[in-house]
């Protein structure tokens, strides 16, 4: 069984861009590598621009994506993204605001 996740980036313009995360979505291996890898809004920004994600490397953090991925979602509030999450199964809701990332058990 997988433990899904969407990961998101709050923009400037207050929107949310957001991903779904298929394998290993919680804390101690996906918030781990986003915080470890993914320091930075333009860091962050380039990972959910690739769109939907199999699962992130063990070591590096890098993407696996689907070939068939979906590109990611934009979202206008904070309750559309976890509408978006619950929408793909999500257990968990990593978001990079400004400086951080924070994230949310659903």
């Amino acid at each position: 069984m997988s433990t899904r996740a969407t990961i998101a980036v709050r923009r400037d313009d207050r929107m949310y861009a957001a991903v779904y995360l298929h394998f290993d979505g919680y804390p101690e291996h996906t918030g781990a590598l986003l915080m470890a890898n993914y320091q930075t809004t333009e860091e962050a920004e380039t990972l959910i621009d690739g769109g939907d994600i199999r699962c992130l490397d063990a070591k590096m953090g890098e993407a696996e994506r689907f070939a068939d991925g979906d590109p990611p979602a934009i979202l206008p509030t904070h309750d559309a993204l976890l509408d978006f999450a619950r929408n793909c199964g999500a257990r968990f809701v990593y978001v990079f605001d400004d400086v951080a990332w924070s994230y949310k058990e659903l």
